[in-house]
């Protein structure tokens, strides 16, 4: 019997350790880049399970009344920074700001070329969006996956003129018949001061181009000059085999070995490509004097090695307002929040909304803040 409770016990701590260490290598795809090891944002992926395999083990020991369950709980200590990034704990909400004070309303949008392809109604879901910018009054508007025809029939950066955006950049990702232009866009309220282009694609499209992946422009918000980044790093491109892959192993649990494989290949592909552009970005994020509001589809979890190098020394505008997990994709695969306006220490949020306007595969983000020194 005793060698029993011996093994029963040794087997117990045993599958607890491997759990831990898995949770550990987990945590590690936070931090570590996938240029250096392709496989660990797989892992990353599964984060909050092996923090709950943890926690059952955790119950467990406390039910045996065993000591052992401290080293679980020490392992899940070291991934709250990383969880807190997947979900907002702000129970209450800030109080308005006095009246006096100046505010600044961005809206950030994946608007999926405005349901161009979506020939049958395209027309009026192109309107939805435009009557969501209508509703929330944005000074500044970041576009990803944006377009415009030149020609009278689908001209929207003369739509978003006409509603008060006199000021724009457009950095063209693609443009064909001389009309059809593809990319991402910054539209302002106020004049845009400097701009640019950041994040050359190192790789050519199937058009042959290496476009950027950002934009920057500067405007006068009170009297602080404001740096507005757009990005949209890289997709995952999944297409229809993949999607059918997904549908068929949510309905009967069956999964397709050519369909997973092609998954994992673009993934994989996406995760390091998103590594590099990151890294770029962070490079030049910490070379700014300015106050910044970064905007964009990001592509990517907030726990990822992506967002974490983004986010170095910015504050998500979500965590510091909203509550829950704050999903921004709208497509078949739910719960990803990969869209995030994040700014500088200096902002204060107001006010931060997940706009469920389900025209696009990204939902809109809106937020309210005010610069400290404007106070």
């Amino acid at each position: 019997m005793k060698f029993l409770k011996w093994l029963l016990s040794f087997t117990s701590r045993t599958v607890n350790i491997i759990f831990i260490v898995l949770l550990f290598v987990s945590l590690s795809a936070s931090y570590i880049s996938p240029l250096k090891i392709w496989f660990l944002p797989f892992w990353g992926l599964l984060l909050p399970l092996f923090v709950g395999f943890n926690l059952v083990f955790v119950v467990v020991w406390i039910l045996r009344r065993r000591y052992f369950a401290v080293v679980s709980l020490i392992a899940i200590g070291f991934c709250l920074p990383q969880l807190f990034k997947l979900c907002a704990t702000n129970l209450g909400r800030p109080t308005k700001p006095d009246e006096r004070v100046k505010t600044l309303k961005v809206l950030s949008y994946n608007v999926r070329d405005f349901d161009l392809y979506n020939w049958s109604d395209n027309v009026n879901s192109k309107e939805k969006i435009f009557q969501t910018i209508r509703d929330k009054n944005p000074d500044v508007i970041c576009f990803q996956e944006f377009y415009n025809d030149t020609t009278v029939e689908f001209n929207t950066v003369k739509q978003l003129q006409q509603l008060g955006y006199s000021y724009y950049f457009f950095t063209k990702e693609l443009v064909l018949r001389g009309t059809d232009e593809w990319g991402i866009a910054l539209f302002s309220k106020t004049p845009l001061k400097s701009y640019g282009n950041i994040v050359k694609q190192t790789f050519k499209t199937g058009y042959g181009r290496k476009p950027f992946k950002g934009l920057y422009a500067d405007i006068q918000f009170g009297d602080t000059e404001v740096r507005i980044i757009n990005v949209h790093l890289q997709s995952v491109y999944f297409g229809e085999r993949e999607y059918e892959t997904i549908d068929e192993f949510r309905s009967t649990q069956n999964l397709d070995e050519h369909g997973a494989r092609s998954i994992a290949r673009k993934l994989k592909q996406a995760f390091r490509r998103r590594a590099q552009q990151a890294d770029e970005l962070s490079s030049f994020l910490k070379k700014q004097d300015k106050p910044i509001i970064l905007c964009g589809d990001l592509n990517d979890l907030p726990n990822s090695y992506a967002s974490n190098v983004i986010s170095e020394n910015l504050k998500d505008a979500f965590l510091n307002y909203g509550f829950g997990i704050g999903h921004t994709y709208n497509g078949k695969i739910p719960f990803l929040r990969i869209d995030r306006i994040l700014t500088s220490p200096a902002f204060i949020i107001h006010d931060f909304k997940v706009i469920h306007n389900k025209i696009s595969d990204h939902f809109p983000i809106f937020m309210e803040c005010s610069f400290t020194k404007a106070e």
